[in-house]
């Protein structure tokens, strides 16, 4: 279907629906909050542990924050009131740039070096501190924020009726480059790490047009794709771009609630009155967008199975991608975008150096290598992980841990309004266990697996336990996240690396982490989710759907190469 080309393009009324699209994408405040969280919660530790020059800086910069932060809830009261009571255009377009304006110097003040200094204060606390173990956290906010002050800036800029800021840019690069620094942070910190984010392929295309708008427009697909999955225990989420022909195809899938023809019908036809309305913004600029780049836009969506959303922009042939230029700081925001690309390799992710993460040593003792002390790992930012994964000599020699009990004893443990335990474990072929994090869920932060395991949470089978409907707990499992960093990890040649033997291992360790967890104390009956079960198990109704099978329904089945029972 080709998009409608002109919603709302004139006078006043273009602006005020632009400024709407603005406020409705940028979904600040929580992460407002959550910056102003860490802080209480870092002053708080200063005083407990007697940090008492720093504790007298640092609470100066937080009361700064404290004052614009209801600056800025006045500002949007003021906003919301205009365009809910239907109020001339002047005046919406005057308290929502008011309330932009005080969003923008939230984010100056939060991203100055000389505000907040946490890095510094941060070496006077324990590992053991709430904000040490919660520096990851506050990274992805800072980073979030940092995204929303460059769509800001370039909100500002496109106003200006004088400047033309298209350009030629490729599309792959930058949806890679925008997932890491902002769709990333946004999908673990919204989705409550419970939405698992996959992008690849992507392949490179030349295309023509306004580069911020179009980040928008990206931005706002994935905010509706994580929306649908809201009310799921584990999504997952597909992003990919291809070259079909002169056009370069996004598309982005959910395993959400998927919607109703009539829903879709409403999302396509054209927009009869924006006025007083926020419901749906995203969608009509979604369409404007793709209509600016000259492209069209299909909604493909079933009720229970999840929607995907196609766009086809056309692309210039014959021409390069360019150089792709950063914007300040990006660098420093995440790490670098893991990425499974068709033939199962993963550009992004780089070899880790002999050494350089906890369980190399492991995979080299378990291979044959001569005996001796592990290497030390390299130090990773972030807080400690709560139990280290143990050198092989140690797992050879000592009592197995009781890994299921120590999950259980955590979920037992945990004093999070809503209980729970989260933790990664690698199992060789062997059943070795090669790597095992845990923690139960804190009362006040939502943990992420990177908090566990700065340097392995890509490459382990991840996990959790919360619980059910019935209040009992249910164990949830997912893939590793990066194909190159768990081939990197089990040590396999790059001659046997492909999507398949990926599927293949991962499949596999599935099983016997379910068999390991419940040899060592989680029940057999216990209920489990998997995240992606069909790709990893295809058809098979047990595991391949979204009702809870028990465990022992996992560790049954058999891995490659076992004789039949």
């Amino acid at each position: 279907m080709t998009v409608a080309t002109h919603d709302y393009r004139q006078g006043s009324k273009r602006h005020v629906a632009e400024i709407k699209f603005l406020i409705h994408d940028l979904r600040v405040e929580p992460f407002i909050n959550e910056v102003i969280h860490f802080h209480v919660t870092l002053n708080t530790d200063l005083e407990l542990h007697g940090v008492e020059q720093a504790q007298a800086i640092h609470g100066e910069d937080l009361a700064s924050l404290k004052d614009l932060a209801v600056s800025l809830r006045k500002a949007f009261r003021e906003y919301s009131n205009a365009v809910r009571n239907f109020s001339p255009d002047q005046t919406i377009l005057r308290t929502g740039r008011k309330y932009v304006d005080t969003i923008l110097g939230i984010c100056d003040l939060v991203l100055n070096p000389l505000w907040g200094r946490s890095d510094q204060v941060l070496v006077f606390l324990p590992p053991t501190s709430r904000s040490v173990q919660a520096r990851n956290h506050y990274r992805n906010c800072v980073a979030w924020i940092r995204g929303v002050r460059a769509r800001i800036l370039a909100f500002l800029a496109e106003q200006d009726a004088s400047r033309d800021l298209r350009e030629q840019f490729d599309i792959a690069g930058e949806i890679e480059a925008f997932t890491r620094n902002v769709i990333q942070g946004y999908v673990a910190e919204t989705g409550h790490a419970k939405v698992e984010l996959q992008v690849g392929p992507l392949e490179p295309a030349v295309a023509f047009g306004n580069l911020p708008r179009f980040h928008r427009m990206y931005f706002n697909l994935v905010m509706n794709a994580v929306d649908a999955m809201s009310e799921k225990r584990v999504g997952v989420l597909r992003v990919s771009e291809v070259v079909e022909g002169n056009e370069a195809v996004l598309r982005v899938r959910d395993d959400g609630e998927g919607m109703t023809p009539e829903k879709v019908a409403h999302l396509m036809r054209e927009t009869v009155s924006l006025d007083g309305e926020l419901h749906s913004l995203g969608f009509v600029f979604v369409r404007q967008t793709v209509a600016d780049f000259g492209g069209q836009l299909t909604i493909d969506s079933r009720i229970g199975e999840g929607t995907t959303i196609t766009v086809r922009f056309p692309r210039l042939l014959g021409v390069a991608p360019p150089p792709r230029k950063s914007a300040p700081g990006e660098t420093d925001l995440l790490p670098k975008l893991a990425r499974i690309d068709a033939d199962g390799s993963s550009p992004g992710a780089a070899r880790a150096p002999t050494g350089s993460a906890p369980g190399a040593a492991t995979l080299a003792s378990e291979r044959g290598a001569p005996p001796g002390p592990a290497p030390a790992p390299v130090a990773a930012p972030g807080p400690a992980p709560a139990s280290a994964p143990a050198p092989a000599s140690a797992l050879a020699s000592a009592p197995e841990r009781p890994f299921g009990e120590l999950l259980l004893d955590d979920f037992r443990t945990s004093k999070a309004q809503h209980p729970g335990s989260l933790f990664a474990i690698a199992v060789s072929p062997t059943m070795r266990v090669d790597a095992f994090t845990h923690r139960p869920y804190e009362p006040l932060w939502d943990l992420a697996h990177e908090d566990l395991s700065p340097m392995l949470f890509r490459t382990t089978v991840r996990g959790r336990i919360e619980e059910d409907e019935a209040k009992q707990p249910m164990l949830i499992l997912k893939p590793p996240q990066d194909a190159g960093e768990y081939f990197d990890f089990r040590e396999l040649p790059d001659e046997e690396r492909s999507m398949p033997k990926f599927l293949q291992m991962v499949r596999d360790e599935y099983i016997r982490v379910a068999r390991k967890l419940i040899a060592t104390g989680l029940p057999a009956s216990m209920t489990m989710v998997l995240a992606d079960g069909p790709r990893f198990f295809g058809s098979d109704p047990t595991l391949a759907g979204d009702v809870p099978v028990p465990l022992e329904a996992l560790a049954a089945l058999r891995a490659s190469g076992e004789a039949p029972a």
